[in-house]
Formats: structure tokens, sequence, C-alpha cells
């Protein structure tokens, strides 16, 4: 009878413990932690964009740059620094707007004419050279100067901006070779306040980086929208437009020997002021003809895309235990940009276990070199907790889920 006890308890202690372990088995199973939910994004197709940049038509002869608001501006022709004429006084009206701190309305400091000033402008007149005409003790504020440097192309009136903001040229070129660096455009050299020295040169990229610059600035766009042809005591031409039956803002439109013609404009597209800059082009004929080619083709080839609409699929959620919804975006979003590698998207959602229909679960960031939008997601339907199958998997899965 001994030994049949001994197996009898042998039993009963087997299947005690077998009892402990399914009882400590069940309990793992049924309050083992549930996974978070997977979230799965969706690829977006910006091919568009690529397509847009490459339709823009640049001139075959010079240099030329197309830049959006934001971003690395699309270039054509020669890379390396070429003299830029007048365009140096664009990069002068910037610095002395900021220097100044001209805001729309305001005129800022006044400067008195003296004779001085005007040997400066005879020596000029003699040479050939454009200038906008002041009289002795005429009166002219640092706007004044402004919008005779910048709508009449005047010379003179450039060296006295760059006097009057400064102290002297030496002092604003000093200046300018700082902010150009400060600014993105390291390789631009300014020597001057004119561009009449072919000492003043820029590759065309920069000069990109530079119109980018004007269209963010309230002052020149203001100037560029009104073109006033007054400012002091003095009239003159339009000396800046570029393309105006076209719709372009012209910025500057100049000529040297040693530069050939060179103009920088704004293309309004929609609510976007793209840039434009032509330089080394041969002659007024040929940056004409090659005008009448360019600004179309940037009308017709900057389109902001149209990312994400309302409604649409941007990614969806899954579970561990076999369920999926889908996530739609409640916000549209639309991103403007020549290069498709530009634009990333990303899902950034709060860590869920389960869902609710129509709950909003966190944001699609879309990432431009104009910085970052964002467009909130919600789900298409319920994701809830799993059921006993699910929970009582094979002992490693249940294992793996507590040690996660």
């Amino acid at each position: 009878m001994e030994p049949a006890r001994r197996v009898a308890r042998t039993i009963s202690s087997l299947f005690a413990l077998l009892l402990v372990i399914a009882t400590v088995y069940a309990a793992g199973a049924l309050l083992s932690p549930i996974p978070p939910l997977t979230p799965v994004e969706r690829e977006f197709d910006t091919t568009a964009l690529d397509e847009g940049a490459a339709s823009i038509v640049l001139p075959e002869t010079g240099a030329t740059a197309v830049a959006l608001p934001e971003g690395e501006p699309i270039t054509g022709g020669a890379a390396d620094p070429l003299p830029i004429a007048g365009i140096a006084k664009l990069v002068l009206a910037l610095i002395a707007i900021e220097e100044a701190e001209l805001e729309p309305g305001r005129t800022g400091p006044v400067i008195t004419i003296d004779e001085d000033d005007l040997q400066r402008q005879r020596g000029l007149q003699a040479s050939g050279i454009r200038v906008v005409p002041v009289a002795l003790a005429e009166s002219w504020t640092v706007r004044d100067l402004l919008i005779a440097t910048v709508i009449g192309s005047g010379n003179n009136t450039a060296e006295l901006l760059a006097e009057a903001v400064f102290g002297s040229t030496d002092a604003y070129v000093e200046r300018a070779s700082a902010w150009l660096t400060e600014n993105g455009m390291p390789d631009t050299v300014i020597v001057d306040a004119t561009g009449l020295n072919r000492a003043t040169v820029a590759p065309v990229r920069d000069l990109g980086v530079l119109a980018q610059l004007t269209a963010a600035d309230p002052v020149l766009v203001d100037l560029l929208r009104e073109r006033p042809l007054t400012a002091g005591g003095a009239r003159f031409d339009d000396n800046a437009a570029v393309a105006p039956s076209l719709g372009a803002l012209g910025a500057t439109n100049s000529y040297t020997d040693a530069a050939g013609v060179c103009v920088v404009m704004l293309v309004p597209v929609g609510e976007v002021l793209v840039g434009a800059v032509m330089i080394g082009q041969p002659g007024y004929d040929a940056a004409n003809a090659a005008l009448q080619t360019l600004v179309p083709s940037i009308q017709a080839g900057v389109r902001p895309l149209a990312v994400v609409e309302v409604g649409d699929v941007v990614g969806e959620l899954t579970s561990d235990w076999g369920r999926t919804v889908d996530l739609l975006a409640v916000e549209p979003a639309t991103v403007l940009a020549f290069d498709a590698s530009d634009v990333e998207t990303r899902l950034v959602l709060d860590e869920r276990r389960t869902v609710l229909r129509g709950q909003s679960v966190g944001r699609l960031e879309i990432e431009t070199p104009g910085g970052t939008q964002s467009v909130r997601v919600e789900t298409t339907g319920a994701i809830a907790e799993p059921g006993i199958a699910w929970r009582f998997a094979d002992p490693l899965t249940v294992l793996d889920r507590w040690l996660d």
C-alpha cells in the first residue's frame, strides 16, 4: 500500500503544481500589458513639384536663378561669380533698410545736399553714367534716396544713401561683407555702392537668395508695387522696370560693359512673389526676348501642390491582434517647392492601445524649406481591447508582452 500512496501523493502534487502554473499563466495572460497600436504612414506623391520646376525655361545665355520664398533657388548658366552691375544697388537697399530700421511709412533721417554732392553728380554725368538730379541745399530723407536709387537707378543717390546710413562708402562696404555672409551669400563681393566697379561680383545662386530677401522685405515690396517717380526735389523715369506687360515687378534693370544686362524681378504667382534674376545677357534685345519666355514659364510652372485634402487617408493604425483602422486628414495642406525631396512627411501620434471611431489621435507634419505644416488626423473606426483568444497566446508571447 505504501508505494501506491506515494504514487498518489506524487500525482496529487503534480496536479497541484500544474494548477498553480495554469492559474499563474491565466492571470499573466489576462493581466499582461496590451502593446501600443502601430502607425503606418502613407507615401505621398510630390513629383508634380519636380515637373513644375522642369517646365521653367531658363535663358541659354548668361546666368539665371529662380527662387521661391524659401529653399534653394534653381539656377542655369555660369555658376562662377560674375559682375552684377546695378544689382549692387539692391544689396545696398536691403542693408540700408535694415541699418536705418526703416518700416513702411517711415522716412528715416534727413540729409542736406552740399557742394561735394553736386561735384559727384557732375563727375558721373560727364562720364555718361545715370544720375538722379539733386540740387544744392535740398533735403533728402533716407526713403527718398532709397526710391531714387532703386526705381530711378541713380548712381549718385546710391553713394549718397551709403553715406547717409553708414557714414561713408567704405563703412558700407565693410558692413556689406558681413551682411552677405550672415544672409547666405558668402561668395558675393561688394566693393562699391553702385555696381559700376567690375570687381563687385556674385554667383547667380547668391542672387537668387537676394531675390528671396527682396520679396520678403515689406519696405521694398511696397516700393516696387507703388513705383514712385519722384523723390526729394527730383523727377525720374522708372529705370528698374522689367517685363511690366507680363506682370513682373522689376527691382533692377541695368547694364555695364563688364556685366552685360542684369535684372532682378519679382513675379506674382497667386499670393507668392517668385524671385527671378538674369545676369550676363549680351544686350537688351536678348534680355527682353528671354523674359518673354521666362516669365510665363514661371507663372505656369510654379503651382502650390495639394499634398493633403480633407478626407484623405494619410495612414493607418494596426494592432497586434489583427485590427486596422485608417487615419483621415481633417485639414488640407499645400506646399510650394522646386524639389520633391525637400518635402518630408511624418505621422506624429499619441501612443494608444485602443481608439474610438472619429477620435483625434495626432497629426501629420509636412516639412518644407518654408516651415512645417501640421494636419490633424482622426480614425475611421475603432480598435477595442483584444479578446480572450488573443490573450491566451503561447507562453512565449505572453512573456514577451510582460518584458516589453
